[in-house]
């Protein structure tokens, strides 16, 4: 691959997705581009390119799929996840009356990170009368389509998964696992791209990780803006643990906790002032006399 049909690509990613490939990753693009050749009865890389250029939307959206990272696995970082134990924990303890909570796996890729929270929340046995929805998002619709059949082949099911999880949860096929319905019915997948707003609000619990670290610098601030939009008030937000949010508005670090972060305490009490014709109006409506001298 000549330098400028990498460039060309990989502007395509970024204006599309936000992330952000570097020279080096040459070989991993050709590698993730053969099949989109193959498929779509291309003759080469250049006849790949050329229809691109042509503005192809559906090849354009194959290419986008194709090189997104979907690199996963069942209970990853298990730190997380006696995180997000500890904080429904505490969330139904402050308000015994909330009923309904929202959790949100942005970049879910095929589903072993929302099935484990799925998984985790029937192990915490909570009460019949709450009621805890998964969201789960992924700009492919490949993958989508995959993670929402539910099942995972033995190579994937090794990867992460205690082995009385996968007895308890999953019925063994021929040659793969099937998740059982219990808690596939937890989870709601989306294709969707957190470079746009999604239309749920409040959720209690965000969970983007390993996603931020390909983007550049401005698509992080606005997917960061993003879910914020839709993290409730007293909601967490989970990235990975090698990244910051530091240079992120709006945000402040749990302490003691890797990766979590909170709506600052100004903005909260920002968010709570009611919405009256005097707050909602930003300039005066008129100016102070001046003291003639």
């Amino acid at each position: 691959m000549i330098p400028n049909d990498f460039y060309f690509i990989a502007q395509i990613l970024k204006e599309r997705s936000g992330f952000s490939l570097t020279a080096d990753q040459i070989y991993l693009l050709e590698s993730r581009l053969s099949p989109i050749i193959r498929q779509n009865n291309l003759i080469s890389l250049e006849d790949l390119i050329n229809s691109l250029k042509l503005n192809n939307k559906e090849l354009k959206e194959a290419v986008i799929e194709a090189v997104s990272i979907n690199n996963t696995r069942f209970f990853r970082n298990t730190y997380a996840f006696q995180t997000i134990k500890e904080f429904l924990q505490d969330l139904l303890k402050k308000d015994a009356q909330k009923k309904n909570f929202k959790i949100l796996s942005a970049g879910c890729a095929s589903g072993q990170e929302p099935v484990s929270i799925a998984i985790l929340l029937k192990e915490m046995n909570l009460p019949k009368d709450i009621r805890i929805d998964i969201f789960a998002l992924d700009m492919s619709h490949h993958i989508i389509d995959r993670a929402k059949k539910g099942i995972y082949t033995h190579y994937e099911v090794q990867k992460g998964l205690p082995i009385r999880f996968l007895l308890k949860y999953f019925t063994h096929l021929e040659e793969a696992w099937q998740l059982h319905p219990e808690i596939m019915q937890l989870i709601h997948y989306h294709v969707h791209n957190i470079m746009d707003l999604f239309y749920e609000q409040n959720f209690d619990i965000i969970l983007c990780r390993n996603m931020l670290s390909y983007m550049t610098d401005e698509a992080q601030k606005k997917a960061v803006q993003n879910l914020r939009e839709i993290l409730s008030p007293e909601g967490l937000l989970i990235v990975g643990a090698s990244e910051t949010l530091h240079q992120m508005e709006g945000f402040e670090k749990v302490p003691d906790r890797v990766g979590c972060y909170q709506i600052k305490q100004i903005d909260k009490k920002l968010e709570t002032v009611p919405k009256t014709a005097w707050t909602i109006i930003k300039k005066p409506l008129f100016k102070p006399a001046v003291p003639k001298k």
